[in-house]
């Protein structure tokens, strides 16, 4: 069936008001970021048979039909909840991927229909090429997601499961900001002066990537002037960056109960009190004694020692359960997701996730206090966070963000500049206003 007209959607959309819908959302090219995309078809399962709802194509008269109106649906099963939420700035779609991903199954992929590709060759201006593919070839297509989809819908919605479906959620909403770049920087990935970041979090430790078209914003170079092409988007605004001091040690030294000194450098302090060292060696020595099977006593590094006697248990727990779970969300990590498992991997994959998990709920607060304002989040990278701060909300915008990100556990250095490449370390000057 195919939805056209007015009344038949008007009628559609009684039908599924309430209910759980796997769905298809389909948009204008896929080249473009889907920040920067429309719909021009969505394709639903609704008792047992496919419906088609044609928004905007060239072979379609569609007119007068309002995506919005589809929030009357209970929940959308969709194939990537972070495109669902660009595209209708909807929050209630589930994400079958993730589930799988959670469950440890492999999600079926397919491949673009080659007719696509082929358009796309020569359409590379236009960038909003599937409007011009056939109809018939870009409902097939659908078709097949849609397919996958039904298939995968799991029984029930953990409670995991809803934590990370929910995470994706933000990551979108902050993805939605974008960064304001160089004109003809990155080269033809972005369309309109703005660079969008892709967060993936289908990742052996849930740690996400950010990858689009090749432009890794999660690795931009430092020597090579790439980061100079981010800048602010407000006449009076700055770039500004809070790093995590010693952000691993410190998260385990909370969920450890270990007292660790907030106003000073952990690595430093490690340095001063333990190690009798340089603060580049102090690092060096963590991450050895961390990661490199270099054990300690108490007496000699008792916060090491602690670290070390937890991940003692949690090789105990993996080797006796084939699993463990992580420290906030409580996902479980099998031992078919760690190839070669051995204490220091179960233990990296556990602070990554914990790391991660702990993030996310940064990231909540954060969105939620830029709600109403012009400052942007723009990119999120592990253990910092860049914002585009619009000056005229005051530099008590900056102390709340530093607020939020420290929760009083885990401080933070700041930088800030005009561009991402030429930022310059004010710490102390944010710290005077204490």
């Amino acid at each position: 069936m195919v939805i056209e007209t007015s009344s038949s959607y008007k009628s559609l959309l009684q039908k599924i008001a309430g209910k759980s819908v796997p769905a298809v959302f389909v948009r204008d090219d896929n080249r473009n970021h889907p920040a920067e995309s429309s719909v021009i078809a969505v394709s639903l399962f609704v008792d047992e048979e496919i419906v088609d709802i044609i928004y905007d194509h060239s072979e379609s008269f569609s007119e007068g039909l309002d995506i919005k109106s589809l929030s009357c649906v209970k929940r959308f099963w969709v194939d990537n909840v972070k495109e669902f939420y660009h595209l209708t700035k909807m929050t209630n779609g589930y994400d079958v991927v993730m589930s799988d991903y959670l469950d440890n199954i492999a999600h079926e992929k397919i491949q673009e229909p080659h007719v696509f590709n082929k358009i796309y060759e020569n359409s590379f201006a236009l960038r909003k090429s599937n409007k011009i593919v056939p109809i018939v070839k870009v409902l097939e297509y659908a078709h097949e997601r849609l397919n996958i989809i039904i298939d995968s819908v799991p029984e029930k919605a953990t409670k995991t499961f809803i934590k990370y479906n929910n995470a994706m959620y933000e990551f979108a909403k902050f993805e939605n900001s974008g960064m304001k770049i160089i004109p003809n920087s990155f080269g033809t990935v972005f369309r309109n002066g703005y660079g969008y970041p892709n967060y993936n979090m289908y990742t052996a430790t849930g740690r996400p990537s950010n990858t689009f078209r090749g432009v890794n914003f999660g690795a931009l170079n430092k020597n090579d002037n790439t980061r100079n092409n981010i800048v602010t988007r407000f006449e009076k605004g700055m770039l500004v960056e809070f790093d995590y001091d010693a952000y691993h040690l410190r998260l385990l030294a909370e969920m450890l109960n270990f007292d660790v000194p907030f106003d000073k450098s952990l690595h430093q302090h490690l340095a001063d009190t333990v190690y009798k060292t340089t603060y580049e060696e102090s690092k060096k020595v963590s991450w050895q004694i961390l990661y490199g099977n270099v054990s300690v006593t108490e007496k000699e590094n008792p916060f090491f020692y602690t670290i070390e006697k937890m991940s003692d248990a949690l090789w105990r727990i993996f080797n006796s359960n084939k699993s463990f779970k992580s420290h906030i969300y409580r996902r479980q990590f099998v031992s078919d997701q760690i190839s070669d498992p051995n204490k220091n991997k179960v233990l990296n994959y556990f602070i990554q996730s914990y790391e991660t998990e702990n993030n996310i709920e940064t990231i909540k607060k954060i969105n939620k206090y830029l709600e109403k304002r012009s400052t942007r989040m723009m990119l999120y990278t592990y253990d910092s966070f860049l914002f585009d701060l619009d000056r005229t909300e005051g530099f008590k915008t900056v102390l709340q963000i530093k607020e939020i990100l420290e929760d009083g556990k885990y401080p933070v250095k700041v930088k800030a500049g005009l561009d991402y490449g030429s930022m310059q370390d004010i710490t102390e000057r944010i710290n005077e206003y204490k």
